[in-house]
């Protein structure tokens, strides 16, 4: 083991101690422990041999002489040192208490003597400490009853400490390492001593001369070695393995090259070395893996190859040779493989036991020293804390002491000024009374007199003492306040005193020169402040390193004032007069005479009219009406950029002033009252109820104003402009209240700042919300309804500008409840639905071109999206609106999904299912139809599969439009709902909202699959016009009239007795249907999904078959040259029902059928049954079609039945046939063709 760093200096530090004492030099950390594996392994087992390790030094433990055991206090059972079930290794709870030392008095008899424990069990033997105790003891580590390591074992529980005087001696942890390092190769040396009974050993012993620790490292070593290379050749072992290439090779040649792979791939079983990197976890090749000679399973383990299969392994050696005696040969070499593996990996396991137990005892030595390294660490600072919390609370009380007289002393001052400064002010009013000449106060302090020629204190006159001078006639008036307050207490208490009549009246003298003083100085100070702020200036707060910034205000200077005026009763006359300041130097235009504007405007009216020309024209005077209601769209127009510019002004206005407030009346930090704390929010809250809050000229009292005035008017032409200047004034005034709740909470520029001022920012915010909620709540309702009636007008509007007829509405019923208690009942839209007779009436085109034009289907969702948005703009957004927001898009999501179903598309859809013609013509078709020109349309016009696409792209749009789930911050239906909150109204609402988008999509749904199945029914009617009526009308004239005259039945189709028409592809009624067919899917496929066009295409194809297969078993005939034209036919069906749809299986089996229609009589049996002429046998059409199916067809051979004297009877062939069979003909019945269509296969 590598030693290090600090291990070598320490070494070097006591190299000559330890020559001196005859102490063999320092070598690796591990010893040979010389046994056995059992000998390792009995070391960890339960018993008198099971070791507990050093012990961990605890509080209470002692670093002593003796040896472990019963005289030593507990026995090892009894202290419980860990589980005994513990393999090689540490114990579940490793102690390192120092119970064993060494009890010689001296270095040589260390060195001489081997301890009872070392001779008794040498591998198992507890480390016995010596020079680590010595190393403690030599350093003055006291314990409580001596030196460490002279205590006797029977008094374990004894704390060991550092004393005081040895704190500084104690050694640092590179010296108890070094110490540790020698009680190591100590313990090392009496384990070779206890093994051979040498005591020379234990000074002799070196364990880098050790040959059996150097032939076990060396044994490591090349296992390490082993493994790294078995790690690197992972792949080509497993590669080799699985090729097992031997081409060229002789067969013994092959078997011991396959051998020695084996046995490479035993090895890496065996030893199973770690992954090194991500490359190689994936070890195996492509090849390999898909080798068939290798196991499935381990494709499975390609990313973990080491977990291989011991059975695949047997597996591989049992193919490396084919006859039994090599096979033995092979197993025999195999098993010595195994063997020769077993012993290597045992002696691997006990050299790694012994190793194991070497460095739990170098390393638990080591915790020791650690150990006490670290208990004298927290001795040394506890010791230290405990002065500092001596020293600590003695400077503490002589601090306190200390201030508390500085502030008598503080206070002694201050009485000897205020005494100074009231003898100042009586001597000064008893002049004034001697003298008889009045004082002239005002004069003095307002600097109308000079200052040589002033009688008071300069202290009152010149205006740089303002704020002393406002602190010193506080406490004046504080004075001659104090006298009334003893007179009323005496007068309580029932004890009077004389009165002397002179000095009572020096008294009054003087608190009226006071209160003159006081008066004269608050109105000089009001002036100042209203002067500079006059002033104005910019609003620069940044403090002033050099010169002032040019054209700021002088807020320092306004700062003093505030503070010298709140000496007197607050500072409530400075604050009426700093509103009364702002209101008419800031805001002049809010507080102008509504009334004066309205006089002025009704004038300018009066001057147009007198300036028109008399006898002007009855049309020229309707011109001047309609500009007259011009001007008044102009006028609204013109209000709301008024009112827009106000908000922003009032805005503007109290960002600045409060900036300006809180740095002006915040002085709470240069005094000591709390009440100073709440100044600026008390000053904030007077200036927002005089602009907002004015009941004639107040922010709130001109929106007022206006809004009365928009709800008088009625029209629809007006009502945009109406919504919009709702959502500007609740818009900008929600952003007004809440820049003002913003700015009410910096105000508190300290965040630790008292109760005071908290609960005056709390009172100013209160304040703000009624003021808010008066606004916003008086006007919502008449919102509502204005908004809802708007929507409908615009979106009946729009369909009226398409050339749409809309039907006469069903009256609403007034709900007279609420009428009769005074309240606004929710608009409800009357339901005006598209006329489906003028629709019916206009044709494909003229819908195409009208009510589902793209632009006609976008125009709602435009207007219920502006509506959208500004109820957003109105309520609020996310949880700020709550409940109130989401009833209202609620309302309006309601009122749209109604209209654009019930009213637009629903009964588009319905016009267009019944302007389909279902019943075909009654004239037979011309055959075949001419490819050149356009195919018929089967009775589905190709604009019906359109309009019915336009119709499902509207309701996506819809959706996607006024929904959109899942769409975050996009202003629609689910964004609101789901952004305002989890409260019970909210989540009605969201209910109430999911309703209604099932409901419309389950209608327009329903309605849909009608149109489509009635489109279905049509086409399938028109299908077999073609088909039917005119393949036989085709017919009547031709061969088939010849068949009926020979057979007396109807032929059909494919009766014919001529090959004459094998010449042409398919019949004219087939090819005609297939181009028919091909052209309406193209319209269809534009139409449906891929969904609804399998499923319809598939219908189809049901019903194209059934149409064929009930003509032909009911009505036809087909002969043998019939049947290739009728093949050719189904072939060409059959096409084209394969183009969408994947179940069309009943075409193939009617291919299958229509084999006994050219098959001769003689080969019918083997086609029915097989060649084995068994009809239970499931082979032949009787397996795939059925019995009963394939006789049906087969009795419409034209051959089947031959004509007589007696009528027509069955052919002779037919009788055998069934004879032979031993089956009945299903045609002597009633048959149901029904059982062969194609919802039976």
């Amino acid at each position: 083991m590598r030693r290090s760093s600090r291990d070598d200096e320490a070494r070097q530090n006591e190299s000559r101690r330890k020559t001196d004492a005859g102490i063999p030099s320092r070598g690796l950390n591990r010893s040979s422990s010389g046994g056995s594996l059992q000998r390792g392994i009995s070391r960890t087992k339960s018993g008198s041999s099971t070791r507990s390790g050093v012990g961990r030094t605890k509080p209470n433990d002692n670093l002593r002489g003796g040896t472990r055991g019963d005289k030593g206090g507990k026995s090892k059972s009894q202290r419980g040192t860990g589980n005994s079930n513990n393999y090689v290794g540490f114990p579940s709870d490793v102690s390192t208490r120092s119970d064993l030392t060494s009890s010689y008095p001296t270095t040589t008899d260390v060195l001489n003597n081997i301890p009872s424990e070392y001779l008794k069990n040498p591998d198992g033997a507890e480390p016995i400490l010596y020079y680590l105790p010595k190393m403690v003891a030599s350093s003055g580590m006291v314990t409580s009853s001596g030196v460490a390591g002279s205590g006797s074992a029977s008094s374990p529980s004894k704390a060991s400490t550092p004393s005081a005087s040895g704190n500084n001696r104690f050694p640092n942890l590179r010296v108890l390492l070094a110490a540790a390092e020698d009680d190591i190769r100590l313990h090392r040396s009496r384990q070779q001593a206890g093994k051979n009974r040498d005591s020379k050993l234990i000074s002799t012993y070196k364990i880098e001369t050790d040959p059996s620790w150097l032939s076990r490292q060396q044994r490591l070593n090349e296992r390490e070695l082993l493994l790294g290379k078995l790690d690197t050749e992972r792949s080509m072992i497993l590669k080799e393995l699985l090729e097992g290439n031997t081409a060229g090779l002789t067969a013994k040649e092959a078997t011991a090259i396959q051998l020695a792979r084996w046995q490479r791939a035993l090895e890496l079983y065996v030893y199973n070395p770690p992954l090194q990197s991500k490359d190689k976890a994936v070890a195996v090749s492509d090849d390999a893996i898909k080798s068939e000679n290798f196991s499935s399973s381990f494709s499975q383990k390609k990313t973990a190859p080491q977990n291989l299969d011991f059975l695949e392994l047997l597996e591989k050696l049992m193919e490396t040779s084919a006859e039994e005696e090599d096979m033995s040969e092979t197993l025999a070499q195999a098993a010595n493989m195994c063997n020769t593996l077993v012993d290597v990996t045992k002696q691997i396991t006990k050299d790694a036991t012994e190793s194991i137990l070497e460095v739990e005892d170098s390393y638990q030595i080591r915790l020791e020293a650690h150990e006490l390294f670290c208990r004298n660490a927290l001795a040394r600072t506890e010791e230290i804390q405990n002065q500092f919390r001596i020293n600590g609370r003695a400077a503490l009380q002589i601090g306190n002491q200390l201030e508390f007289a500085e502030s008598k002393r503080q206070r002694c001052e201050s009485a000897s000024v205020l005494i100074r400064r009231w003898w100042l002010m009586e001597s000064l009013a008893e002049q004034e009374t001697h003298s008889g000449e009045p004082l002239k106060v005002r004069e003095e302090i307002r600097g109308t007199i000079p200052l040589a020629s002033c009688r008071m204190d300069p202290l009152f006159t010149r205006k740089e003492n303002s704020l002393e001078a406002s602190r010193a006639l506080r406490q004046l008036r504080q004075v001659v306040k104090s006298r009334g307050n003893a007179a009323s207490a005496n007068m309580q208490t029932g004890q009077w005193e004389k009165a002397d009549g002179s000095s009572s009246r020096r008294f009054d003298l003087t608190a009226d020169l006071i209160q003159r003083t006081s008066q004269a100085l608050e109105e000089r100070l009001l002036d100042n402040f209203t002067e500079i702020y006059g002033r104005g200036g910019t609003y620069e707060f940044t403090p002033s390193v050099g010169q002032k910034p040019r054209g700021a205000i002088q807020w320092q200077e306004l700062r003093r004032i505030a503070q010298a005026c709140w000496l007197f009763e607050g500072g409530r006359n400075l604050h009426e007069a700093y509103v009364d300041a702002v209101v008419a130097t800031r805001l002049p235009e809010l507080f102008e005479s509504a009334q004066a504007k309205r006089d002025e405007q009704e004038r300018q009216r009066q001057m147009d009219r007198e300036a028109e020309v008399d006898g002007e024209e009855e049309g020229e005077d309707k011109k001047n009406i309609f500009d007259e209601e011009v001007d008044d769209e102009i006028d609204m127009d013109s209000t709301r950029s008024q009112l827009s510019s106000l908000f922003h002004r009032v805005s503007e206005v109290f960002t600045q002033e409060f900036q300006l407030i809180a740095h002006v009346f915040d002085y709470a930090d240069e005094s000591e009252d709390a009440l100073m704390e709440s100044v600026p929010l008390i000053v904030a809250r007077g200036l927002c109820s005089r602009v907002i809050g004015d009941p004639r000229n107040g922010l709130q009292a001109r929106i007022s104003e206006l809004l009365d005035s928009i709800d008088r008017r009625s029209d629809f032409d007006t009502g945009a402009k109406k919504l919009d200047t709702f959502v500007v004034i609740h818009e900008k005034a929600a952003g007004l209240f809440g820049l003002l709740k913003d700015a009410a909470e910096r105000l508190v520029r300290d965040k630790k700042a008292g109760s005071m001022a908290t609960n005056a920012a709390e009172s100013l915010k209160v304040f703000l919300n009624s003021q808010d909620i008066a606004l916003n709540n008086s006007h919502r309702n008449g919102y509502l309804n204005l908004e809802l009636r708007l929507l409908h007008h615009e979106c009946c509007a729009a369909l009226d500008q398409a050339g749409c007829i809309l039907s006469r509405p069903v009256p609403v019923k007034v709900d007279q409840s609420l009428l009769e208690k005074g309240i606004l009942e929710e608009y409800r839209a009357p339901l005006l639905p598209l006329d489906k007779a003028s629709l019916k009436k206009s044709g494909f085109k003229e819908i195409l071109t009208g009510p589902l034009k793209a632009s006609v289907l976008r125009q709602p969702l435009i207007h219920a999206t502006d509506s959208l948005a500004r109820a957003r703009l109105m309520f609020g957004n996310g949880r700020d609106g709550g409940e109130s927001a989401a009833r209202v898009v609620t309302s309006i999501y309601n009122q749209i999904c109604t209209f654009y179903g019930q009213g637009y598309l629903y009964p588009l859809v319905e016009a267009l299912q019944e302007m389909l013609k279902s019943n075909p013509p009654i004239v037979a078709p011309q055959l075949p139809f001419d490819e050149e020109q356009a195919a018929h349309d089967l009775g589905v016009d190709p604009n019906f599969w359109v309009a019915l696409e336009r119709v499902h792209s509207a309701a996506k749009s819809f959706d996607r439009e006024m929904w959109a789930e899942s769409r975050k911050d996009s202003n629609r239906v689910w964004d609101i709902l789901t952004s305002s909150g989890e409260e019970t109204g909210t989540s009605n609402s969201m209910s109430a909202a999911r309703e209604c988008r099932l409901e419309f999509f389950t209608e327009l749904e329903n309605r849909g699959e009608d149109a489509i199945l009635k489109a279905l029914d049509t086409l399938s009617a028109h299908m077999q016009w073609i088909l039917v009526t005119g393949s036989e009308a085709a017919v009547s004239s031709g061969t088939g009239r010849i068949f009926n005259q020979l057979t007396g039945q109807s032929g059909g189709p494919y009766a014919i007795t001529t090959g004459a028409l094998l010449e042409a592809p398919n019949s004219p009624a087939v090819k005609s249907l297939t181009y028919c067919l091909r052209v309406q899917f193209v319209h269809i496929q534009a139409a449906l999904t891929p969904q609804s066009l399998s499923a319809f295409w598939t219908a189809l194809s049901m019903r194209l078959y059934d149409i064929l297969i009930t003509r032909l078993l009911q009505n036809w005939y087909v002969s043998t040259n019939g049947a290739v034209i009728l093949a050719r036919d189904v072939e060409a069906l059959r096409s084209v029902c394969m183009l969408a749809g994947p179940k069309h299986g009943h075409w193939d089996i009617l291919r299958e059928l229509l084999t006994l229609y050219m098959t001769p009589p003689d080969a019918l049996k083997i086609m029915l049954v097989g060649p084995e002429g068994d009809p239970n046998s499931g082979k032949g059409l009787f397996g795939s079609a059925g019995r009963e199916q394939s006789l049906v067809f087969m009795s419409r051979r034209v051959d089947y039945k031959s004509k007589t004297k007696s009528g027509l009877q069955k052919s002779n062939w037919v009788m055998h046939l069934l004879n032979d069979l031993h089956v009945r003909d299903p045609t002597d019945s009633y048959v149901n063709v029904g059982m062969f269509t194609a919802g039976r296969k």
